[in-house]
């Protein structure tokens, strides 16, 4: 399936965006492989359905998308990157299942948690935006959050809400990333949304994190990521 991402096309370029995302692949079996592209990659986005739709993750249909949207993203002031290709597992909680109990310390974290907040997460910021923090505290600090990417009013009932979690280093092997992804998960699932976690396919860590808490793998994706010239 074909998806326009007039949204993110309009986003990025009414507001000159250092970043942009033309192309994501996301493959869930039991829903279907899904390419959404920005409306100018409208015939990329059509050629490549019907020359990779049975291996969309394949090298060659990797390369393939690249050497298509590359001169488009030059011309338009945006170069690839190091870190061009994101190839993400999909996790996801399951509709029968309830999450577990986070670890003493965890709660919903607030604008004040800002100032005893030792993630990159800017949780004043996270907060006004509408979105949902929780977190472990321990020893009077923020050592763990998860934090939803978007605000739930900005998703229709039975919609996704994706999320982020950061663990401190000197904090991580005690099961706060697991506890605080767990208290967010319920917040989710009282907002009537689907929880969802995505990690790098390379991140045995952050895989290991989504099972614990219950998640469950149900696809792959992959986006294609290129950053304003010279920023």
């Amino acid at each position: 399936m074909l998806k326009i991402d007039r949204e993110g096309e309009e986003f990025v370029f009414s507001n000159d965006w250092d970043i942009l995302i033309p192309v994501e692949i996301v493959n869930v079996p039991e829903t279907g492989l899904t390419l959404s592209v920005i409306p100018r990659l409208r015939a990329v986005g059509k050629r490549f359905l019907k020359l990779f739709s049975d291996r969309p993750f394949s090298d060659g249909a990797i390369a393939w998308l690249w050497n298509e949207i590359a001169p488009e993203g030059e011309a338009w002031g945006y170069l690839r990157t190091r870190y061009a290709t994101r190839r993400c597992r999909i996790f996801r909680f399951p509709a029968d299942a309830a999450p577990g109990a986070p670890l003493p310390g965890g709660r919903l974290l607030t604008a004040e948690d800002e100032k005893n907040n030792r993630t990159t997460f800017d949780l004043a910021e996270t907060v006004a935006d509408g979105r949902l923090c929780f977190g472990q505290i321990e020893g009077g600090r923020v050592v763990s959050v998860a934090v939803t990417h978007a605000s739930p009013d900005e998703r229709e009932p039975g919609g996704t809400l994706e999320i982020g979690v950061e663990t401190i280093p000197e904090a991580r092997r005690r099961g706060y990333a697991a506890s605080s992804l767990a208290g967010l998960t319920g917040a989710i699932l009282s907002a009537g949304l689907i929880p969802e976690y995505r990690c790098t396919c390379s991140n045995v860590a952050s895989a290991k994190v989504a099972r614990v808490a219950g998640y469950r793998q149900i696809g792959e994706a992959c986006s294609f990521v290129m950053r304003k010239k010279g920023r």
